[in-house]
């Protein structure tokens, strides 16, 4: 090994000993000695490095020794994230030194390098946070300059794309400012910033810098999402989610409120309902009449779904009329088909009831309602005032987030029940988890005047309405006058 080199890692060893040292000191109390002392170091390893060629290393302690002479003048105040980011800077470079020493892998020694130019840039950044705040808390009288965040929400969106990205900082981020600045400097080399949910008062010296555990913005970019998650691998960033809200990829997702929409989900609502009472393990005689019913309603869903496309639903419809055309067949005669279907028949009805409740649930034929326990009964009566009677065949009152139900409460959920059933729409209570167990009673102690069908969940619901006869009547009285054809 070069005699220079081997000088100048033997006394860079022998002076990162004594910075660590005086970080040891300052962690417990500052002293303008250590923090010259420290100073010093990083001027000479800086001067050293960049002379035996290790640029790396001596970029890295040129912003360590900028970020200390700040903190000596004055410029910035003196904190604890200072002596972190040294320890941080300090350790990268302990880390190069052994491998330029043993001379590793270049894979190697070109991630540490990485890591060294992260550090530096958030030393970078860590200084102009500061002074920015530092001139902001002497000018905010003024209010002549927008803020940061308003400095880049304010220009032209652009991009055919739009992202709504979450940003996980680590436990361990020394200071969550500068991290924010360089996410916003990748947002401007990329796109435009559209929303943050950090404003101007963030940088104002006014708020506490620690208690962001998340960032969440919107962007403007022609940036594909792939390329994203290069641009933020940022220091200090934990985890990342990316969700892409461009119009071509949110479309699928758009709900209409026209009629047809309604009269179709209606349409398979009926066919499910007489799919389910269906019980293949008991000898079922089914005449041609009811044959030929399964068959409409078979055809009209095809029709229906063909003159309104909805691309998300098609694998349903494929697998319900598939499901449809199985059983029809059985019941015709001889079915060679498919021989399974008898032990898997309402295995099958059920997953697709499923479904069918988590795509329409809230949009047609089926409307919940989550109470909550300020102004319950109030909210519930503006709810249904709201709904759509006409297309709703089913509301679910959720009373999960509840922990009792008063007498008057109980009263007026009785009167409610009454005025919806009279509208043929079916009324289910949800009650799922450990606190609602003194609602449950109550809805049992006041069975034998009120049957409330309580259930655990949506589908459980949507499932025991089915199976009560009652409820099937009800709900079949209502959807008879629809005209699909």
């Amino acid at each position: 090994m070069d005699s220079m080199i081997q000088l100048y890692l033997e006394e860079t060893e022998d002076m990162l000993q004594k910075a660590e040292e005086c970080m040891i000191r300052l962690e417990v109390d500052y002293s303008e000695a250590d923090i010259n002392e420290l100073f010093r170091i990083a001027h000479t390893i800086k001067g050293s490095s960049h002379m035996v060629g290790y640029v790396d290393i001596g970029n890295l302690m040129h912003k360590i020794e900028d970020m200390l002479d700040c903190a000596r003048n004055g410029s910035i105040p003196f904190e604890q994230s200072i002596v972190s980011l040294c320890f941080e800077g300090l350790d990268i470079t302990e880390k190069m030194l052994v491998y330029k020493k043993e001379r590793g892998s270049d894979e190697m020694m070109e991630s540490l390098s990485n890591d060294a130019q992260r550090i530096a840039d958030t030393i970078e950044v860590f200084i102009r946070v500061n002074k920015q705040e530092e001139a902001v808390a002497v000018a905010v009288t003024q209010q002549a300059e927008p803020g940061i965040i308003s400095t880049y929400l304010g220009k032209p969106s652009k991009g055919k794309n739009t992202y709504y990205i979450t940003f996980f900082f680590e436990e361990e981020v020394p200071m969550i400012a500068p991290v924010l600045l360089m996410t916003l400097n990748c947002v401007e080399e990329i796109g435009t910033l559209i929303f943050s949910s950090v404003d101007d008062h963030y940088f104002s010296g006014n708020v506490s810098k620690q208690d962001l555990k998340t960032y969440e913005i919107i962007i403007s970019t022609d940036t594909d999402e792939t390329e994203l998650y290069a641009y933020f691998a940022l220091n200090y960033i934990e985890k990342i989610n990316i969700v892409d809200l461009s119009r071509s990829k949110l479309a699928r997702n758009d709900h209409s409120f026209s009629q047809s929409n309604d009269i179709l989900y209606v349409v398979i609502l009926k066919a499910l309902m007489e799919l389910h009472r269906i019980d293949l393990s008991q000898e079922i005689n089914m005449s041609r009449e009811e044959l030929d019913a399964m068959k409409s309603l078979n055809e009209a869903v095809k029709v229906l779904s063909t003159l309104k496309k909805i691309p998300k639903v098609d694998n349903f419809l494929e697998d319900f009329r598939k499901l449809n055309n199985q059983i029809i067949k059985f019941f015709e005669g001889p079915f060679d088909a498919d021989q399974d279907i008898c032990p898997n028949f309402q295995k099958q009805v059920v997953g697709l009831i499923e479904r069918y409740f988590h795509y329409n649930k809230g949009k047609q034929v089926v409307s919940i309602f989550k109470a909550e326990q300020d102004s319950f009964i109030s909210r519930l009566r503006n709810f249904i005032g709201k709904m759509n009677k006409t297309s709703t065949l089913i509301l679910l009152i959720d009373v999960s987030q509840l922990t009792m139900l008063h007498e008057n409460e109980v009263r007026d959920l009785i009167e409610i029940k009454n005025q919806i059933e009279s509208r043929d729409i079916e009324i289910g209570i949800i009650a799922e988890g450990h606190k609602v167990r003194s609602i449950v009673n109550i809805f049992d102690s006041i069975r034998d005047f009120e049957n409330f069908h309580v259930s655990k969940s949506g589908l459980d619901a949507i499932l025991r309405s089915f199976k009560s006869e009652d409820s099937f009547q009800r709900i079949s009285k209502k959807i008879k006058d629809v005209q699909y054809g």
